[in-house]
């Protein structure tokens, strides 16, 4: 049996029990001493596994926020100051500090506390981050200060550690004064890949010198919190916030050499100056509000042209841009035409959209009534149907008689333009206009059927809607062209002749006969690709790799083309590709999720984690974030924190991000890690109803996608022949992708029991058009068979979705 969603009902046990759970690492308080119960300041407050922790301030108050990350079996609460004793809690203790505020006493060691001094630092690590990114360094400046700093220290021994996403080199150096054999050393450096900080340790050096931007895709500092670290950056536009803290927390200093001076730097260092308190002014920004003309839009996309960077319109449709005279901003929100604009050196930038709303004005219903109270959502809040300026093009639920029987019952004298000849089930339809005398088309769920389909219920209909010819003609073909009734129903169930309830992708007239050629990934592939294909040689071809790769600097498409074409020819050169994919889309949230289907898509799944981590960092209010990561967690054997996500999300304990869209999905997958794991997780946590015995879906499939407003259609069909169809457009399926936007989720399953052994076969048709996007809308589709038992197996398909692709055979298996 075909379920689109999760027949597991999780009980009302749910509540109560989860009532005892906690949400996200995000608790305070204030630091005291035990005896004098005065404040402490400069205490250390950290978690062994979330990176860089907080201090308190001079009043001993604390707020240590991290919605993105989770306590696992290793995670450690470590609180330490100077002179007192160190308090360690791990696992539930840390969870009954949550959302509440702490008062937590230390108690004094009688050890006078031992600092080592400036001049007394004579074993120094330095850091030099060798990624992408980092070729924008000054390094005139950074060598200026090197030089400055070891002037004052004199002989020293110095460990050079030369790092992106790994290690390239490590190797010990005695300095005194001259650093001729440092800048020796990175000479002939390739700066290439993305910068991981978790890969990098501290041991029993004095002090230690990160020279970076800031920015670790792949993973935050987790070393050593009692060592000096001299965080140095050179750019303006580095990550200036996290460096700062990464000096408070460890003791050191953030040397922001791009607003002091290598003398001042110096000073602050000696002077054991966490920062110099300065706000870092970017370079040119310009403010704007996107509208139209009911309000504001919040959550609308801008991106600079040429620039990966997205940012994103507030509740009042206010944003701010990084942008410089001249540069053209691409804005974009579902159902709005999309738009480009200048921008020019005035206060306030705006932006008016405007509705894609020609369906609405090609329908017309008839009828007289008084004043409505129905009210419709127009995705910039709810809004009376007189109000919308346009004629009413549906009727619902609301509109139907008790005692209707047929779909003729419904409709007669509903429509103006419709003709209804005959009654019940021999009644014909026909929409007046250029082809009047051909019948109408039904489109039930999302499909199709040229003859009337009676085995509907009436009163399990939802709504009824037409479309004239024209535009029926453009959507579904020239089947299309006396137009079509979009019928949806309030649950995807039908009623046979005998009363009895069946699924839509069993009824008569869901056969299928078409003939769809597999996707032809060779034609699809770009002319830079087919242009390297032409070369002789793996070496050579990647030479024009990266000689091309210098005039697509920002072309997030290029590399991951590039990505999945030498995957099947060199796996070690896919992955500096995909390390650079990462490294030019740090702050966007789309092309990482993408990258990270690449990841999973050849079984990398601790880099897939990672980035995963970082998009829940860069959008922690979208639902999909906490859904992958607690998904990647298992995949990478942290089965706790997925657990604590999984049970977090599902009772909706996440703050400020709904999960409803999501519930079945996650269901789903909850009773898979407990199913498969639950020898490696806490079960005391959990209800003795979901320790499963046996736990076993014949059939899963999982589609995810890179982009919310991607319109395609998804349709699998068994081995009966009988096939279903489900829809991702604006038009089909409007609530849905209205929801998506709002709770931030781009995900459905389609689970099959019981199903029928034979040739299953699974088509794709993108139903866009290519409009300015940072990338093309990516699909990833996962298909899991024997869901849930030690004997499942998957498979991952990552597909770009373009217009090129027409309708096309995704994937067929035997069953």
């Amino acid at each position: 049996m075909i379920k689109k969603y999760c027949t597991i009902v999780l009980g009302l046990f749910i509540v109560g029990f989860f009532q005892t759970l906690t949400a996200q690492t995000v608790f305070r308080g204030k630091i005291l001493d035990e005896v004098s119960q005065t404040p402490i300041g400069d205490a250390k407050i950290g978690i062994s596994d979330q990176g860089i922790g907080v201090v308190t301030s001079a009043s001993g108050l604390f707020n240590y926020r991290r919605y993105h990350q989770t306590i696992g079996t290793g995670s450690r609460l470590k609180i330490s100051a100077p002179g007192y004793e160190t308090i360690e809690l791990r696992g539930d203790n840390i969870r009954g500090l949550f959302n509440k505020s702490s008062k937590i006493y230390l108690t004094k060691n009688g050890e006078v506390p031992v600092t080592t001094s400036f001049s007394d630092q004579k074993n120094v690590k330095i850091f030099w981050d060798a990624s992408l990114s980092s070729n924008r360094r000054d390094f005139k400046k950074e060598w200026g200060f090197l030089e400055a700093y070891f002037e004052e220290l004199g002989e020293v021994q110095v460990t050079f550690v030369i790092f992106n996403e790994k290690v390239i080199s490590t190797k010990r150096y005695p300095i005194h004064k001259d650093i001729t054999a440092l800048k020796t050393a990175v000479g002939d450096l390739v700066y290439e890949g993305t910068t991981s900080y978790d890969i990098l340790s501290t041991g029993n050096d004095d002090a230690a010198i990160l020279l970076s931007d800031g920015e670790s895709v792949l993973g935050g500092w987790q070393g050593d919190r009692d060592i000096p670290f001299y965080a140095v950056s050179s750019l303006s536009r580095a990550n200036h916030e996290y460096l700062r803290s990464l000096a408070q927390y460890t003791t050191g200093s953030y040397v922001n050499l791009s607003e002091a001076s290598i003398a001042e730097s110096i000073d602050q260092i000696k002077r054991g100056i966490p920062f110099k308190d300065k706000t870092v002014a970017i370079s040119s920004s310009f403010n704007g509000v996107v509208k139209t003309s009911i309000g504001p839009i919040q959550g609308a996309s801008i991106t600079i042209k040429g620039d990966l960077e997205e940012f994103f319109s507030k509740a009042d449709g206010s944003f701010t841009v990084p942008a410089e005279v001249g540069d053209v901003l691409q804005i974009r929100y579902l159902g709005m035409h999309p738009k480009e604009m200048v921008v020019e050196d005035v206060d306030l930038l705006t932006v008016d959209m405007k509705a894609i709303d020609e369906l609405l004005k090609e329908v017309v219903i008839k009828g007289k009534r008084a004043k409505s109270k129905e009210t419709s959502d127009t995705g910039f809040g709810e809004r009376s149907v007189d109000q919308v300026g346009v004629s009413v093009n549906t009727i619902t639920s609301a509109d139907i008689r008790p005692g209707a029987q047929y779909i003729a019952d419904v409709i007669r004298g509903r429509f103006a333009g419709v003709k209804i000849t005959g009654f019940g089930s021999g009644a014909s339809f026909t929409i007046r206009g250029d082809n009047s005398s051909k019948p109408a088309i039904w489109i039930v769920d999302g499909s199709l059927y040229e003859q009337t389909p009676d085995f509907i219920d009436p009163q399990n209909i939802s709504t009824i809607s037409i479309l004239k010819s024209i535009q029926a003609s453009a959507r579904y073909g020239s089947i299309a062209s006396g137009g079509a009734f979009i019928v949806k129903t309030k649950a995807f169930i039908t009623k046979g002749t005998d009363g009895e309830v069946i699924d839509t992708a069993l009824i008569t007239g869901n056969e299928y006969t078409e003939q769809v050629a597999q996707i032809n990934l060779e034609a699809l592939k770009p002319d830079y690709v087919k242009q390297i294909q032409e070369i002789e040689g793996i070496e050579a071809q990647y030479i024009m790799y990266q000689n091309l790769s210098k005039a697509n600097t920002t072309n997030a498409a290029f590399f991951i083309d590039m990505a999945l074409y030498f995957e099947q020819l060199d796996k070690e050169k896919a992955k500096y590709i995909r390390s650079r994919l990462v490294e030019i889309a740090q702050k966007n949230a789309k092309v990482l999720r993408v990258a990270a289907y690449l990841y999973e898509s050849v079984g990398d799944s601790e880099n897939a984690l990672k980035l995963y981590e970082r998009i829940t960092s860069i959008v922690p209010r979208e639902a999909q974030s906490y859904r992958d990561l607690a998904k990647a967690y298992e995949e990478a054997g942290f089965y706790d924190k997925s657990l604590e996500l999984y049970v977090n999300m599902l009772a909706e304990k996440i703050l400020g991000v709904d999960f409803s869209g999501l519930e079945k999905p996650l269901g789903h997958e909850l009773l898979h890690l407990v199913s498969l794991h639950k020898d490696k997780i806490n079960t005391s946590r959990l209800p003795e109803e979901w320790l499963l015995n046996e736990y076993r879906l014949d059939l899963r499939m999982v589609l995810e996608w890179s982009d919310k407003e991607a319109p395609f259609e998804f349709q699998f069909v068994d081995p009966n022949k009988k096939y279903f169809k489900w829809n991702h457009t604006l038009f089909d399926n409007k609530e849905r992708l209205e929801a998506e936007v709002k709770s931030g989720f781009q995900t459905e399953e389609f689970v099959i029991d019981e199903a029928p052994h034979g040739l299953w076969i699974v088509n794709i048709e993108y139903l866009g058009e290519e409009t300015f996007t940072t990338i093309p809308p990516y699909l990833k589709y996962t298909i899991y068979r024997d869901y849930g038992t030690p004997s499942e197996r998957k498979d991952v398909k990552v597909i770009k979705l373009t217009s090129d692709i027409g309708k096309a055979q995704l994937d067929e298996f035997l069953l």
